[in-house]
């Protein structure tokens, strides 16, 4: 099985949050024309106790391909 990963950032929390830092950081990283097969990118997730569940759907997803 080959491997993946699975790059994750989270949403903002806080009203006058502008940006959340690694999901600026992961928009940049998608930009570029050099990404590899093996990666795959999840962002905003929300700050809930929900995101784990949605964080396994997106591996298994991953995984099914």
């Amino acid at each position: 099985m080959k491997k993946r990963i699975l790059l994750t950032s989270f949403d903002i929390c806080l009203k006058d949050q502008q940006s959340n830092s690694s999901d600026d950081l992961l928009l940049e990283v998608s930009k570029l024309d050099l990404i590899p097969d093996y990666l795959s990118f999840f962002r905003q997730l929300p700050v809930v106790q929900l995101t784990s569940t949605q964080v396994m759907k997106k591996i298994n997803a991953i995984q099914s391909d």
